[in-house]
């Protein structure tokens, strides 16, 4: 297997792998899963990479189809992104191969290509059913993602140890065997990833002190003296200091916003009225931060990579100030850095990005942080103890670090004039050996959040986030005028977006709010709220929107819409309210164009042609061209469930017999008569006349004549069917899987394939008649039972056997294939619809 991986490595990437990659590559593609530490610019991006690439060019190998590359900052996310898909578009890969879920970018919200790049937000709320990216409607769509997947976890270090550490332990805990994992991090000590090891199953630890010789060739290494010298300053950073210190490249790194934008006018300033460095050109002073938007941010990293890249012009003046968006995964070099103290896994990631490239060296300047600004300070006093303590995060002048490991990392420092040889793991033995007992401990004593999954998964509510992945909280802000109102209720993703922390925008509200610009009468921001109309409402189509004001700033959503009246925004340093000059500027639209069928009407379809198209859907997307696609997950699966002698035809016909029941709901008179009246009025026909079992109506919401059909046709008092399949499914399934998974799972999934909740069904009469649509499909497929046709309303129990944390997680991935599977087929049933579907 060395020769191929080797091989692979050169035919992609141009150059021969270092040894240790080869290991990581042979030790996952083994069965094993890894943790892999190695020095920044090592090449652990492609280490995690190459090994599914390999498998999927070689389906013999026993390995996820799907990988989900996971970061802690959007900014890396983007980088790492652009980066693997250069490289994989000269290979042949099409733009449709690779996708990412960032947030600002949103190219796959159903997590549905074979290779995704994500924040750790997207991935974490997908697996927890509180997505980031979908309704509450659509709650459990995404879980089911992570089931079957590659899972890769880069810059480990960077997450909270209370929320996002926990909580991807504890779900990598949970999924046990049904992944393929590789966590990666360049300054976790070595008793952390013994602890690691420990606590995941079937993981290997991989560092370079086994590969000595691999040492020797990383260019990153190189020279192995004096190639990063350091000074630590008990001040402040100045931009005068920055500009005497200035050489040809420099990155100054801060760690608030704030600073940044400040420091980067002070450069402007201060180059404008000096000679001191007359070559500097204007435009190559860069600032980047989170609070900019893509298309702004986007030019600056690409203009970074032409500037401070391995490519770049050696003698082009540049100077880049930064927040810690740039600490990792960006593959950009200085030769002088300043950078204000961060914690020791931080700071080693900064460092990083200095010398970084072969035979470079360079100079390092540390900063303390004396005091916060007193104009940064929140002076708010919140109702609740979270919003208080949040308060006091942000009011901490080391944000968003721990003031005691930002201390200790500056007192470690002080000892070193270099960060030759062994220093950073020295450094990192010394600050981090104690907190990383206490996080190991504390860990334990959390149960890995557990306990915080399971409330997750019980009421799948947004306000889990806080709780699960980031206890800082974030909002998504749009700047808006007056006029673009109704276009924002209508296309309310239209628009580029920008994120910051939701008490340093309620702070920006209070001080606006005062100042003599604000009109008292006028709005400052909004919120998007839900408004379901009439109609189909087991469609998440149905569902439109409108923006109300918000009065109470201390209550503002995730989402918020803002006033450019009393905002600014500059594209060289970013979102602000300080600058009234920078005053009326709006967000731009996305790379986005409507879609032909946004917002259009239902199509018609049989029950008959719903079920055939969900299994067409089911055929083409989810077990693909050689129905091999769902190989993996198959036999994971049997393991998990302890039942190893279900084959994949078991779990083909099992899923087909889900989607089978999944509406037999829709045959209950109550739900049939309505739409059949509905149709033939539509249509111009007698009711009477009309004898067609449909699954959907041509209803379109839109249209007034439509909606007079429907009140005609009482559409509105349809009760809900998902329950009714869920019931009948629960007495059928037992004499047919001899497993309490199989019978708990599929039913929970049935009846929960439109709402993520529901417990529940109707009254259901269905006739003779009716009947006879299921019949025919239940016969073509082989499968000779009876249905229950008629009984009282009531709850559905048996959902819940022992193993309630494994059945939830099978329950996840079945769901995930029908609820996916009915919206493509729902969108457009003549796509998947074919009568010759096999069994």
């Amino acid at each position: 297997m060395n020769e191929m991986i080797e091989t692979f490595y050169t035919n992609t990437l141009g150059y021969a792998p270092y040894s240790y990659q080869i290991k990581v590559a042979e030790t996952l593609l083994s069965g094993k899963n890894v943790i892999l530490s190695v020095p920044t610019g090592a090449g652990k991006t492609w280490a995690s990479i190459i090994p599914f690439l390999i498998a999927k060019e070689n389906p013999e190998i026993h390995f996820p189809s799907k990988m989900i590359y996971s970061l802690p900052l959007r900014t890396l996310a983007n980088s790492i992104f652009e980066d693997v898909s250069e490289v994989l578009r000269k290979k042949g890969y099409s733009e449709e191969d690779i996708k990412r879920q960032t947030g600002e970018y949103s190219d796959v919200k159903y997590f549905e290509k074979d290779l995704i790049f994500s924040t750790i937000d997207q991935t974490l709320s997908n697996f927890l059913c509180f997505p980031l990216a979908l309704s509450e409607r659509q709650a459990n769509i995404n879980a089911g993602a992570l089931i079957g997947s590659y899972l890769v976890f880069d810059e480990f270090h960077l997450l909270d140890e209370n929320l996002s550490m926990a909580t991807t332990i504890g779900s990598l805990k949970m999924l046990g065997n049904l992944t393929r994992c590789c966590i990666m991090t360049a300054t976790l000590s070595n008793d952390f990833m013994k602890e690691l090891k420990l606590t995941l199953p079937n993981y290997e630890i991989i560092t370079l002190e086994e590969f000595t010789e691999d040492k020797k060739h990383i260019s990153s290494l190189l020279p192995n003296k004096e190639k990063k010298k350091i000074q630590v300053l008990e001040q402040t950073i100045k931009a005068k200091n920055v500009i005497a210190n200035h050489t040809t490249k420099t990155i100054v790194i801060c760690n608030r916003v704030e600073t940044a934008q400040k420091m980067y006018k002070d450069l402007i300033s201060e180059i404008e009225s000096s000679s001191i460095v007359p070559e500097i050109k204007k435009d190559n002073i860069i600032c980047l931060h989170s609070r900019f938007f893509d298309k702004d941010r986007k030019e600056k990293e690409s203009k970074l990579k032409k500037l401070f890249g391995k490519e770049s012009d050696k003698t082009e003046q540049a100077i880049l100030i930064a927040t810690q968006v740039i600490e990792a995964g960006m593959d950009i070099s200085c030769d002088v850095m300043h950078t204000e103290i961060s914690p020791i896994n931080s700071f080693l990631q900064r460092v990083g990005r200095c010398a970084r490239f072969k035979n470079e060296i360079g100079d390092i300047y540390i900063y303390n942080i004396l005091d916060l600004d007193e104009t940064e300070k929140i002076k708010l006093e919140p109702e609740s103890k979270e919003d208080r303590d949040e308060i006091r995060k942000l009011n901490n002048k080391y944000l968003p670090y721990t003031p005691s490991l930002c201390q200790s990392t500056f007192l470690e420092l002080q000892k070193h004039a270099t960060l030759d040889d062994k220093i950073p793991e020295s450094l990192i033995e010394a600050v981090l050996k104690d907190e990383e007992q206490r996080i190991i401990d504390k860990l334990k004593i959390g149960h890995f959040n557990y306990s915080k999954i399971y409330e997750s998964w019980g009421d799948c509510k947004k306000s889990n986030y806080r709780n699960t992945i980031r206890d800082i909280q974030s909002v998504e802000i749009t700047l808006i005028n007056d006029e673009q109102c109704f276009e924002v209720a209508k296309y309310p993703y239209k628009f580029q977006s920008l994120s910051m922390y939701k008490f340093s925008l309620i702070g920006w509200l209070n001080k606006i709010s005062k100042s003599d610009l604000y009109d008292s009468d006028d709005w400052m921001v909004k919120k998007l709220e839900e408004n379901t109309f009439i109609g189909e409402t087991d469609n998440d189509e149905d569902i439109k929107y409108e923006l109300k004001s918000v009065s109470d700033y201390k209550s503002i959503p995730a989402q918020v819409y803002v006033n450019a009246k009393y905002f600014g925004y500059e594209n060289t340093f970013g979102f602000n309210w300080q600058y009234s000059e920078t005053f009326n500027q709006t967000s731009p639209k996305r790379d986005w164009a409507q879609k032909k069928d946004d917002f259009k009407p239902l199509q018609k379809d049989t029950f008959y042609e719903h079920n055939k198209a969900l299994i067409g859907a089911f055929e083409t997307e989810f077990l693909g061209k050689n129905h091999s696609k769902l190989d993996f997950e198959f036999k994971e699966l049997a393991k998990f469930i302890n039942r190893d002698d279900l084959q994949k035809k078991d779990f083909i016909k099992l899923i087909k017999l889900m989607i089978i029941l999944h509406d037999y709901g829709k045959l209950n008179e109550k739900w049939q008569k309505p739409m059949q009246t509905y149709q033939a009025l539509k249509e111009g026909k007698d009711p009477k006349d009309f004898k067609e079992i449909l699954g959907h109506t041509d209803y379109d919401m839109q249209n007034n004549i439509d909606l007079e059909f429907g009140r005609k046709a009482k559409l509105g008092t349809r009760p809900a069917h998902a329950g009714i399949g869920a019931f009948v499914a629960q007495e059928i399934l037992p004499d047919l899987f001899d497993s309490e998974f199989i019978t708990s799972c599929i039913p929970k999934a049935i009846a929960r394939h439109h709402s993520p909740l529901s417990l529940s069904f109707p009254d259901f009469s269905i006739s003779s008649t009716n009947y006879l649509a299921i019949k025919r499909l239940l016969l073509e497929f082989d499968l000779n039972i009876e249905l229950e046709k008629e009984d009282f309303a009531d709850m559905i129990n048996g959902f819940e056997f022992d193993d309630w944390e494994n059945e939830q997680i099978v329950y996840l991935f079945f769901v995930r294939i029908l609820r996916l599977c009915d919206q493509k087929a729902t969108e457009d049933f003549k796509q998947y619809f074919n009568v010759k579907n096999h069994v």
